[in-house]
């Protein structure tokens, strides 16, 4: 069972805390850290959500399954995120906190993850979320790697419909994501796609929908306007949502370079493979719509997510797209160890959900994955980027490294100035 909390097969992942982040001290930690590395005995109560157990930490924020019982037997599992305490006094941290809780509480779609609360108890500001039972696509694509396999045209493609329904809704409620990656995407056990982690969105304030700052996210997903110049729009969260359909499909990102200079550098000028050179079993049409979608110009992406469905109709994913992809979230978590509450913080599918998932002919997962091909010169090109594929969403560089980096890269090249707001 999963949703939001700790990033591997069969856990609970927190809806807010997919991104990479470093510790107080400087260690860098993947989504959540295990609970092992954790208290494994967490305060009783944040308001009236008993907190029955750790599921992991982040750079600045930690996350419990939470439970609210009421009268007549009802009980309601949620995820409680709350500040560290290092952070509680930090105003700015703080702020950020309280701008997630915001935005999202307006978000209401079966593609986003639900916020259910928000409250602050003796300077401890938390946030709940929908528990969600799954793995994130992350998990997906790595282990689908790790066997030499992609995910089928048609999976790339419901996955395309689902996460542009989850970008529309939010734009048309003036909220950029800002951080769409795979593993900020949840896969539930019934086959549902949801997006998570608004923990650096921004509302689109501007008259033109249009926004300047300091630089945030992950690089590899990261709109070359983005981080040339801190500037975004919607348009930026389709190229990010780009990147991660172009990897869903062929295993790889399509700007990959052997530092996060060099992945600017292809991103700036759109130096890629084709994706249909590296998974040729991805229809043209699908695979022109991600391709424009990673354009480094903005303007010859889509104007808007409701443009991006638009294009969409005319590629329906199959009807059993859905349930090939519950199957491989069942399957992660099948091949999972089975751990103790004190060392994952894991709790397992019951019997009636793996019953029906179960239930999912063979077939259906077998189809749920293409074998990729023998090395061949696409595969040789791909390999001679430099960079493992599916590699962490970001690297171990420290923050600051990256606007000296770019900074570098505008010296070296003369290619362009470049905004970044320490």
């Amino acid at each position: 069972m999963s949703g939001q909390g700790l990033d591997g097969p069969g856990s609970l992942r927190h809806a807010s805390e997919g991104r990479s982040d470093r510790t107080p001290g400087g260690g860098r930690v993947e989504g959540m850290a295990p609970a092992s590395h954790a208290s494994t005995a967490p305060e009783d109560h944040l308001g009236e959500y008993a907190l029955v157990e750790r599921l992991g930490q982040g750079g600045m924020a930690e996350t419990f399954v939470g439970r609210r019982a009421g009268p007549g037997g009802f009980d309601q599992r949620v995820c409680v995120k709350r500040v560290l305490p290092l952070f509680r006094d930090d105003e700015e941290f703080v702020r950020l906190f309280l701008d997630e809780a915001r935005l999202t509480a307006g978000l209401a779609h079966v593609n986003v993850v639900q916020v259910v609360d928000f409250g602050e108890t003796e300077h401890c500001p938390y946030l709940v979320l929908e528990l969600v039972r799954g793995v994130d696509l992350r998990r997906v694509l790595r282990t689908a790697a790790t066997a030499g396999e992609t995910l089928t045209s048609g999976v790339v493609a419901y996955l395309a419909h689902e996460l542009a329904a989850a970008l529309d809704h939010a734009h048309s409620e003036s909220v950029i994501h800002r951080d769409i990656s795979p593993s900020n995407v949840l896969v539930s056990v019934a086959g549902e796609v949801k997006l998570t982690d608004f923990g650096i969105a921004k509302a689109l304030a501007q008259p033109k929908y249009t926004q300047t700052g300091v630089v945030k996210g992950k690089v590899p997903y990261m709109a070359p306007e983005y981080g040339r110049e801190g500037r975004f729009d919607r348009r930026s969260d389709l190229y990010a949502l780009g990147v991660t359909l172009f990897e869903a499909a062929a295993g790889r990102r399509p700007y990959q370079g052997a530092s996060e200079v060099e992945t600017l550098q292809q991103a700036l000028a759109g130096e890629h493979p084709p994706l249909r050179e590296l998974a040729p079993g991805v229809g043209p049409e699908l695979a022109g719509i991600i391709e424009r979608l990673i354009d480094p110009d903005p303007d010859r992406r889509p104007a808007d997510a409701r443009e991006l469905l638009a294009a969409l109709e005319e590629i329906p994913p199959p009807p059993t797209a859905r349930r090939i992809l519950a199957k491989r979230v069942v399957l992660e978590e099948r091949n999972a160890p089975s751990p103790s509450r004190a060392d994952g913080g894991t709790l397992r599918l019951e019997g009636t959900e793996r019953g029906a998932l179960e239930a999912i002919p063979e077939s259906a997962a077998s189809d749920a994955v293409t074998r990729t091909r023998a090395l061949e010169p696409a595969t040789a090109t791909r390999t001679q980027l430099g960079a493992p594929e599916l590699g962490p969403e970001t690297s171990g560089t420290p923050r600051w490294a990256l606007p000296a980096a770019i900074a570098v890269l505008a010296l070296v090249g003369g290619l362009l100035a470049w905004l970044v707001a320490s």
